[in-house]
């Protein structure tokens, strides 16, 4: 069944009249009817009741026609659908990310992202802990997430957007809460309720790594699942533990965060797949530089 054979029909249907709708279709009457007889065969059923004197829809061609039109409405939109799809106008992109310290960054990006393709559904995934996400990338289970770094594996793609600094969450009782910064010094002998240790979370290697250079490790006592859990911990004074400034957000009562001085601020990057080539994701990151500027105004409190 061709579409011009259903654009035929269609015009017919219209004008009820054969001779009026082959000045339309710019052709001659023998041809058009030849094309209608030709779809009827290939149908089964009479589409139109011919007589000397008038031209009808019989009740299936009623039927055919509302499907003929939705089958060319369809027809005419696939290119322009197509078109729009390659430019990254349409689309999908399924993005990941780390946890709640990432919502000020992932409420930026979705929100200029949407602004500028309003039409490519964003889907969100989360949180996940940065190894699973990194799995999830090569599992093309989604097209990019947003990751603490360092990110291990090969044909994985990474652009810094910000780091965050490290603070300490406090009881609100802890002898320390009361001062405006601290060390790890300070901190070397304190109980520490920490992010699990063996699910690619960034922020714990960047912990240990600093205890390390002081020359000890952390006295984990408990491990926790996600931000909110060990803040939740620590109000209920289990020990303390190490978040990015940005979990400050979250705002758990008898709690407090300090800043830790020697321990180096943790990046937070968008993460994507080498090869990937859909065309939403490009879109996605060809707003980065933007988007990065706009998580450092959001740093220094720019308005």
């Amino acid at each position: 069944m061709e579409l011009r054979h259903l654009q035929a029909f269609v015009t017919v249907a219209e004008d009820l009249n054969f001779r009026r709708a082959a000045e339309r279709l710019q052709m001659s009457q023998p041809p058009l009817s030849q094309q209608i007889k030709r779809l009827e065969r290939e149908v089964g059923v009479p589409l139109l009741r011919r007589t000397t004197r008038q031209v009808a829809l019989t009740t299936a061609g009623e039927a055919f026609l509302a499907e003929a039109r939705r089958a060319l409405r369809a027809a005419q939109a696939a290119p322009q659908a197509a078109r729009q799809a390659a430019a990254g106008q349409i689309g999908v992109v399924r993005l990941g990310f780390s946890g709640p310290t990432s919502h000020e960054v992932l409420v930026l990006m979705t929100r200029k992202f949407r602004e500028r393709r309003p039409h490519v559904r964003l889907e969100i995934h989360g949180p996940v802990f940065g190894g699973e996400l990194v799995e999830r990338l090569n599992r093309d289970e989604i097209d990019a997430g947003l990751i603490r770094l360092p990110v291990a594996g090969s044909g994985i793609q990474v652009r810094e957007l910000t780091r965050h600094p490290i603070t300490v969450a406090l009881p609100a009782a802890h002898p320390l809460a009361t001062r405006r910064e601290v060390c790890l010094l300070d901190l070397r002998d304190e109980p520490v309720v920490s992010h699990p240790t063996n699910r690619g979370a960034g922020i714990v290697s960047l912990i240990h790594s600093a205890f390390l250079r002081h020359g000890s490790t952390p006295n984990i006592v408990q491990e926790a699942p996600d931000t909110h859990t060990i803040l939740s911990l620590v109000g209920a004074e289990v020990g303390i533990g190490f978040v990015p400034a940005s979990a400050g957000h979250l705002k758990v009562p008898g709690v407090v965060l300090l800043p830790v001085s020697d321990i180096p601020p943790l990046p937070l990057a968008l993460a994507w797949r080498k090869e990937d080539a859909n065309p939403a994701l490009h879109a996605l990151i060809d707003l980065l530089d933007e988007i990065s500027a706009d998580c450092r105004a959001q740093a220094d409190g720019s308005p």
